[in-house]
């Protein structure tokens, strides 16, 4: 019987000992596919059933289900093992385009995931602001609202990411490293709008080719 089964006697099976840290890990590992799969209705019961875990075990590690759903939010966006599956990715592609093509790939495939994930979690991230969890002071000293601080982060990191791709082919480029990252996410991020009725949409051939040779043909 695997772990995620259930007794004879229909009880959930107590959870092997774990740190916080690798516990909710493993939470959020069930619970981000569970809600593209589910939606935002989810209940934590369904959640530690899942896990084969005992839905008190959800409440040892998020204090209710508003901060259970951020998590996932933040788990969506920006993965804990991002950095780490983005080097593996990286390492099995041979040249700039190649690597362009993969990463693009693997962009477009977490905002889809994203997407899927925010708006399951949407009523809870409007909690979150309407309490002022997303408050910031401005350039002018005033209170000034904006993304979730998980959403910003993401973006510094895919950034980050995106301009060491480039870096080991700087000599390539007629750009800095850092501009071609800039342009390599704003094609990736509208490529694929299909609910802003943007279609069709860019294939991330498509974008590496846009990319690295442009518009233009060769002879113009």
């Amino acid at each position: 019987m695997s772990a995620h089964s259930l007794t004879l006697d229909g009880v959930t099976p107590r959870a092997a000992a774990m740190a916080p840290d690798d516990r909710r890990r493993a939470i959020l590992a069930v619970l981000v596919p569970l809600i593209v799969e589910r939606g935002g209705d989810v209940s934590t019961r369904e959640i530690a059933r899942a896990a084969g875990i005992a839905e008190g075990t959800i409440f040892r590690v998020f204090p209710d289900k508003k901060s259970l759903m951020l998590a996932a939010a933040e788990e969506a966006i920006n993965p804990a093992d991002g950095q780490a599956a983005f080097d593996e990715a990286m390492a099995g592609a041979e040249g700039l385009r190649a690597k362009v093509v993969v990463a693009t790939e693997r962009v477009l495939d977490r905002m889809r995931l994203t997407m899927s994930v925010m708006m399951a979690a949407r009523q809870h991230l409007m909690a979150a602001h309407e309490a002022g969890e997303h408050q910031r002071t401005g350039p002018d000293g005033k209170p000034a609202f904006g993304p979730p601080p998980f959403v910003m982060q993401a973006q510094e990191d895919l950034h980050r990411r995106l301009t060491g791709l480039f870096e080991p082919h700087r000599d390539e480029l007629a750009v800095e490293p850092s501009v071609a990252a800039v342009a390599l996410r704003s094609l990736i991020f509208g490529a694929s709008r299909p609910e802003l009725g943007m279609t069709p949409a860019l294939t991330p051939d498509q974008i590496a080719d846009l990319l690295l040779d442009g518009v233009r043909r060769r002879d113009s």
